[in-house]
């Protein structure tokens, strides 16, 4: 899980406790939404239907970002932010408050380092320079994005435990209604 490497489950103690949602579909499937410092320490997915059938499971996480450049070259946009974003590639974006040719919400076509990030954008090129005023970018960070499961088989999504935030949440989306079931084993912390 990006950004949560260097946190290990064992440093917020708490009790391990499992949750089953069932019939995950092709609508967007609340899993898990964090009330205090937690490691997910389990997430295990199940197809319920006939056929091999894709499925994703995310996090949906607002990091807040000034951005302090843009540019558009050849249908690229490329944003820098003053900090490191912690995105990555097939990450969603919502760019905001920079102008009208770059603000929306877009796929992340690329990540050359660890303070800018592309995007496809149909426009006219524009020169690199600097972007004024305050401007956010939210992500939706994938554990696995149309994950292909087959009739009655698992998945195991996660190979090592990662730590979630208060008020951080994960959900789950197929594109069959009632496909898959979803088990999720968490840690939460005693702070």
């Amino acid at each position: 899980m990006p950004g949560y490497a260097n946190q290990r489950v064992s440093d917020i103690g708490g009790i391990v406790s499992t949750t089953t949602v069932r019939n995950v579909g092709d609508s967007e499937q609340l899993l898990y939404t964090a009330t205090k410092k937690s490691g997910v320490v389990g997430l295990i997915v199940t197809n319920r239907t006939t056929g091999i059938l894709p499925v994703s499971v995310y996090m949906k996480k607002s990091v807040a970002q000034n951005v302090s450049n843009k540019a558009l070259t050849s249908n690229v946009a490329t944003i820098t932010t003053s900090s490191s974003h912690g995105f990555f590639t097939g990450d969603s974006v919502t760019v905001a408050g920079v102008d009208a040719t770059f603000n929306g919400t877009y796929t992340i076509a690329s990540v050359p380092t660890n303070t800018t990030f592309t995007y496809a954008k149909t426009a006219s090129n524009v020169a690199s320079n600097a972007a004024s005023g305050t401007s956010t970018v939210t992500a939706t960070f994938y554990l696995a994005k149309d994950l292909r499961v087959a009739n009655g088989e698992n998945a195991e999504l996660i190979d090592k435990p990662f730590i979630v935030t208060a008020s951080e949440s994960l959900y789950a989306i197929s594109g069959v209604e009632n496909a898959f079931d979803v088990v999720l084993s968490t840690q939460e912390g005693a702070n």
